[in-house]
């Protein structure tokens, strides 16, 4: 009798692997989501059609389709890979470090980070095609302020309001939602084949870094597991393995508005808050973004990108753009409101 509750007692403890694979909540609402559609977007979709694309381009469709063109590319098992997409307050992805090749590993790609790059996408395209509007410039940076500052800086999920007001922004144009939907999933493509490219890179190293040489390593160990990313993702535009593996040829760029993305968030949190990042594991964003432009100009990667290039370009244009009204806003005391001070010095241990 009580070596079965032993083994009873035993069972029930979680495992590292469980710990990864379930933490987290999840705030999806799907019919609230297609609700919303339908109302911004009349006469576009159906309820069928948007039942039908959200199970075809989901995540975990997506992250299937990676994994199985990481197999071909470099011929990399990856059945022992399973994803976590829940909401963990954080705009991050990573992969479970057990460098045991036969324990199964966990891809997290947050909730947030998913949601707040869609929205990202959706604002910055279309305060770029509608720049000269002072109505929409004006609630497209609002926007994109709130996207840093409340989502980025403060790990919140977006309020059924803002969601609403960004629709608004949106007024039925197909054209923007096509765009964002396009770019991001090329972004969702590239992100998990990064971290997956992570653990295809440890299982080729030969030898363990030694202290001194760890940061090194980890620098360059970045820069590898981008261009395997980047890899994966031209080669899915070019080789078009399935209709659902489709990436659409003009988003080749959008990993660099991956990058510009992350550093419009710590723009934002050192221009409101004067945080400082410091990361010894990473390279700075400028410089993986030249490595990547780096590889897209390889003589293998062989397709027509001017429409990405023009696309990239108007990005640039908005990208710039609120760079500098944040700083002209900030001098100027005009967000003093939505500064959160105490609590982003809490976050960052400066008081208790």
């Amino acid at each position: 009798m009580s070596e079965n509750k032993d083994k009873k007692v035993k069972f029930l403890v979680p495992t590292a692997y469980d710990i990864l694979k379930n933490v987290g909540i999840s705030l999806k609402n799907t019919e609230r989501s297609t609700k919303m559609i339908l109302k911004y977007f009349p006469g576009e979709f159906t309820e069928d059609l948007l039942a039908e694309n959200t199970e075809r381009y989901s995540i975990e469709k997506i992250f299937e389709i990676v994994k199985t063109c990481f197999f071909e590319e470099y011929g990399y098992k990856t059945q022992k890979f399973d994803l976590n997409n829940l909401y963990q307050r954080s705009i991050n992805s990573y992969i479970s470090n057990d460098k045991d090749e036969e324990i199964r590993k966990v891809v997290h790609i947050d909730e947030l980070l998913e949601s707040t790059l869609f929205s990202f996408f959706l604002a910055m395209f279309k305060w770029s095609k509608d720049f000269n509007n002072p109505e929409m410039y004006g609630d497209c940076f609002i926007h994109i302020l709130y996207l840093m500052n409340d989502c980025c800086i403060f790990g919140e999920m977006q309020a059924t309001d803002a969601n609403d007001s960004l629709l608004k922004i949106l007024s039925g144009d197909i054209q923007i939602l096509n765009l964002a939907e396009d770019c991001y999933r090329t972004v969702l493509v590239f992100t998990i084949a990064h971290e997956i490219g992570h653990k295809y890179l440890h299982s080729i190293s030969k030898t363990a870094p030694k202290d001194k040489e760890q940061h090194k390593v980890l620098v360059d160990e970045e820069y590898k597991a981008d261009e395997i990313a980047y890899n994966v993702v031209l080669n899915m535009i070019m080789k078009k393995y399935s209709v659902d593996a489709d990436l659409e040829t003009y988003t080749y760029l959008a990993p660099m508005m991956y990058m510009d993305f992350f550093d419009l968030f710590y723009y934002t949190d050192r221009v409101l808050y004067k945080t400082v990042l410091e990361r010894t594991d990473h390279p700075i964003i400028k410089k993986r973004k030249g490595h990547l432009f780096a590889i897209a100009d390889r003589d293998k990667y062989d397709f027509d990108t001017e429409e990405g290039n023009d696309l990239y370009s108007c990005f640039l244009d908005v990208y710039d753009e609120y760079r500098t009204q944040l700083l002209i806003k900030n001098e100027k005391g005009k967000l003093d409101k939505i500064k959160r001070i105490n609590k982003r010095n809490i976050m960052k241990g400066l008081i208790k």
